[in-house]
């Protein structure tokens, strides 16, 4: 296996942050569990260890202390950084409820070069007694929050990364390149390599079937797996009555059409509705949803030979498992594919509605890079939750690359109805720059809006 950094899951809101921000740093990583033994993060093989706790005092209790002897490197992260503290003979005290930015003083070191203080925010602080084998990394208000070992290549810090955190990805890659020694190698075209190879290996001269919903994750995995053999992948198509008018047909132009993948379509809506008749918790419905879309499934490969399925099953999926996930039951001597299943919301293309070509591609991170820096000069970027531009597509007559970018900026709030993502109310004059300079070095965009709409907090992260 290539470089690859362990991101052990103690928390699944940071390991999922951290994992998307190394990926970012073309730094390719694996989530494992947060209880898993030394013996078997060794055998992965992992250039280095990122720990990644919560930020709420609570020390784990589940980290195998043989990790800290195998002589990998080590960054520890939030709570897990009280724990390894100990682990190596040191205290850490009682929580001290902070929940405010504070200025956090950095010390010199292999990870923190270029970061002599950072703005954190800090929710609770145990400080920390070093043992004489440790020097301190960070201190806030006069107490220690960070450490690195002397002679072991240990580090920790009780703060997390954050969005929009320029010093927080920093410690992240350096502590990635300059201390475990790893190559960026992780790009889309590395993963789309890889993937295909996996595929058409499992699959050698066989059949497989990919069950498409209508959403991305199954829509990108049949692609992959549609390149990796051709027309030796059949897909299956529920249409559910539950998508967007017309949605359905623009769905199989698209994949059908367009694309060239063989795709069988199921009309199942009658089903889905009887099925949901008479629910109104959400969970009952989405249960529902599930085991209807698995039960048709089932129906329509019974008469299909086949040897390997393809689930379009996102890490987000994997560490957040909540749904009944569209897939028919994998029988005797079948396997399962799971092509996103190392892959985030946030590194699925999801931002472009339509198709995804180069040239789009190229449009909306220009337009996307304009928004985030009239936000970072405008100092806006620790405020905001979110922040990104998005494109539709939006053909007119012999302009066939016209496009429409919207803009979205949001912050986090507690409500009664749990977290929400509320639409900031950026400075016109910010706005205003931004539409000018879109315009301008950006021809093919028609139209710049800006989406206001409140939302879940989960429904913002599927959403981007």
């Amino acid at each position: 296996m290539r470089d690859m950094i362990a991101v052990m899951n103690f928390d699944v809101r940071y390991a999922s942050a951290i994992a998307v921000k190394l990926r970012a740093e073309k730094i390719f990583c694996r989530i494992i569990a947060g209880d898993t033994p030394a013996e078997e993060v060794f055998a992965l093989n992992p250039q280095g260890v990122v720990l990644a706790g919560g930020v709420d005092g609570d020390i784990p209790s589940m980290l195998d202390g043989n990790l800290l002897r195998g002589g990998i490197p080590v960054l520890a992260l939030g709570d897990t950084t009280s724990a390894v503290c100990e682990l190596l003979s040191g205290k850490a005290g009682e929580p001290m409820p902070i929940h405010d930015v504070e200025t956090v003083t950095i010390l010199p070191s292999r990870i923190t070069e270029g970061i002599p203080q950072s703005e954190r925010m800090m929710a609770v602080v145990r400080p920390l007694t070093l043992s004489e084998d440790m020097d301190p990394l960070a201190r806030v208000n006069d107490l220690v929050i960070g450490f690195m070992h002397r002679t072991l290549p240990i580090f920790g810090f009780q703060f997390q990364i954050e969005s929009n955190d320029m010093d927080g990805i920093g410690i992240l890659s350096q502590f990635a390149t300059t201390v475990c020694g790893s190559y960026p190698w992780w790009n889309e075209n590395a993963f789309i390599s890889s993937t295909k190879a996996e595929i058409a290996e499992a699959v050698g001269e066989h059949v497989a079937i990919s069950a498409m919903t209508g959403g991305l994750d199954s829509g990108v995995s049949a692609l992959l797996a549609h390149r990796a053999i051709g027309n030796r992948l059949r897909c299956l198509f529920v249409d559910t009555g539950l998508l967007r008018e017309g949605e359905a047909d623009r769905f199989m132009d698209y994949y059908g059409g367009t694309l060239g993948l063989h795709i069988t379509r199921i009309n199942a809506a009658d089903r889905f509705a009887q099925a949901l008749s008479g629910l109104t918790d959400a969970e009952e419905k989405r249960a529902a949803i599930g085991h209807t879309m698995c039960a048709v499934l089932d129906e329509a490969t019974a008469g299909i030979e086949y040897k390997v399925i393809i689930r379009g099953t996102s890490a987000h999926d994997v560490l957040r498992p909540r749904d009944v996930t569209a897939s028919p039951s994998v029988g005797e001597g079948k396997s399962m594919l799971q092509p996103l299943r190392e892959l985030f919301k946030e590194e699925i293309p999801l931002r472009i509605v339509g198709e995804v070509t180069h040239e789009r591609l190229a449009v909306l991170r220009k337009c996307d890079a304009i928004f985030r820096e009239e936000i970072t000069l405008a100092g806006l970027g620790k405020r905001l939750w979110k922040y990104f531009a998005f494109m539709y597509h939006f053909p007119q007559e012999n302009r066939d690359n016209a496009a429409v970018i919207g803009l979205r900026a949001v912050s986090a709030s507690s409500a009664a109805g749990g977290m929400r993502a509320l639409p900031a109310r950026l400075p016109y004059d910010l706005l205003e720059r931004c539409v000018e300079r879109i315009m301008a070095e950006c021809p093919d965009v028609i139209k710049v809006y800006q989406d206001l709409t409140p939302s879940s907090i989960l429904k913002d992260i599927d959403w981007q």
